[in-house]
């Protein structure tokens, strides 16, 4: 391409007016909401399998161990829950009448799921540590005959989690900067 073909490509580009970047971003926001919504049904449907699962451990595993370790888990989940609820829960959208709230109520969900997904390694030390003890319950009497690579199957996916909200938080730290950015280029126009 020649300087004169790049200058007509540039200039038939579509110019995004205030208008249409307050229209995308109430789109945003409103597919935002939607993807946490699904995202907090599917952990509080995850919670409470996790709460039915290990209750009907407590009740049946022999070893005090193994009903602690149970117990801390079923103990995790309800905090699980309690935080999806309080911390994780999306908030209503403002009236559609109303532009500059779209901002803020989309900058202030995002930083709300940015601290909840931070935070996630907090949110699931007691489900871990139940997990600890069940399985030092189930290596009883004698620690060194026990398959401790089994315990990958309860570690990996606590890893994975925390990275994945690790870079979650991070992708939603983006956005962020970037409604900051629409913010100071609207109130400079």
């Amino acid at each position: 391409m020649n300087d004169e073909e790049l200058k007509k490509l540039w200039q038939s580009q579509e110019v995004m007016t205030d208008q249409t970047s307050f229209e995308r971003l109430r789109s945003d926001a409103a597919s935002f909401r939607g993807r946490i919504i699904r995202g907090n049904r599917a952990g509080t449907i995850a919670a409470l399998m996790s709460v039915l699962i290990f209750a009907f451990y407590v009740w049946k595993l022999p070893g005090m161990w193994m009903k602690i370790g149970s117990g801390l888990v079923v103990f995790g989940s309800f905090f699980v829950l309690y935080h999806i609820k309080y911390n994780a829960s999306i908030r209503e959208l403002p009236p559609d009448h109303l532009a500059l709230p779209y901002v803020t109520y989309f900058r202030e969900e995002l930083a709300r799921q940015r601290d909840f997904l931070r935070n996630t390694w907090k949110l699931l030390m007691p489900t871990f540590v139940g997990m600890g003890s069940l399985f030092w319950g189930m290596a009883q009497p004698d620690p060194a005959d026990f398959p401790w690579s089994m315990t990958s199957l309860a570690i990996v996916p606590f890893i994975v989690v925390f990275a994945m909200g690790f870079f979650e938080a991070h992708k939603l730290q983006k956005k962020i900067d970037e409604l900051d950015q629409l913010e100071k280029s609207t109130t400079l126009n």
